[in-house]
């Protein structure tokens, strides 16, 4: 073959070589680009997710911590009523109890909604059984307390009710009206100064195991105030996974 025919050949080779080497890694770029946009738009939407699962993380426990603290905070108020006519500030704590509770269960998950209810039937039935008690209880203990410095109408009004309170037992409210015991606990506290007719009716109409089990009550609503959180608590850590740490 004629020389120059050679070397023409030869060139054209070299020339449609480069062409092809140009078109290929113009194609591989090509699909490296895409590949590493897929991969950003990837990595974009995990970030994105991670984002709103800590969000949501942040948002559960802050709520069930607010629920657990709101919790707290009504039985304590709830039980100042054996102590104190604080009527108004129960109801402002049973209030924020109640929207605690509604905004936990919202975010809460499944696994984590029997447990929160447990705890608001605990604290309904502490608030409910302090306004119920709370009221007679805080009348015995002003008498007692009374009885207890030496103020001798308290003495004899304390010693009169207790008396009524053993002799009535099972005996109905009807007929322990029609007692002597019943005419001499209401004269001895219409002669204790202080003493209304309502916080007289409170002490008379009451017998021993009434009372005992007015305490019995109030210290169960408590005990299972604490065995709802304890388990609430305890369920918490494990669905959020604080348990592991």
């Amino acid at each position: 073959m004629d020389a120059n025919i050679t070397s023409a050949v030869i060139g054209s080779v070299a020339v449609a070589g480069t062409a092809l080497g140009t078109v290929l890694g113009g194609w591989v770029q090509a699909r490296g680009g895409k590949a590493q946009a897929k991969a950003a738009q990837q990595a974009a939407r995990i970030a994105a997710e991670a984002a709103h699962q800590q969000a949501l993380y942040d948002r559960r426990w802050s709520l069930l911590a607010g629920y657990l603290r709101a919790a707290s905070e009504c039985m304590e108020a709830a039980d100042q009523l054996y102590a104190t006519d604080s009527v108004p500030e129960v109801r402002r704590r049973w209030h924020a109890f109640t929207l605690a509770h509604a905004e936990a269960e919202l975010a809460a998950p499944a696994a984590l909604l029997a447990p929160i209810d447990d705890l608001r039937k605990a604290v309904g039935r502490m608030y409910w059984t302090a306004q119920r008690s709370g009221p007679a209880h805080r009348v015995l203990q002003e008498l007692r307390r009374r009885a207890k410095a030496g103020e001798a109408a308290a003495v004899r009004a304390r010693e009169a009710v207790e008396r009524l309170w053993v002799a009535g037992e099972g005996v109905p409210l009807a007929q322990r009206e029609s007692s002597p015991e019943y005419a001499d606990a209401g004269q001895a506290l219409d002669g204790l100064p202080g003493f209304g007719g309502e916080q007289a009716a409170l002490l008379l109409s009451r017998t021993q195991q009434q009372w005992d089990e007015a305490a019995h009550d109030r210290e169960t609503r408590k005990e299972n105030h604490h065995l709802a959180r304890r388990m609430l608590v305890s369920d918490a850590r494990s669905v959020f996974g604080t348990d592991r740490f």
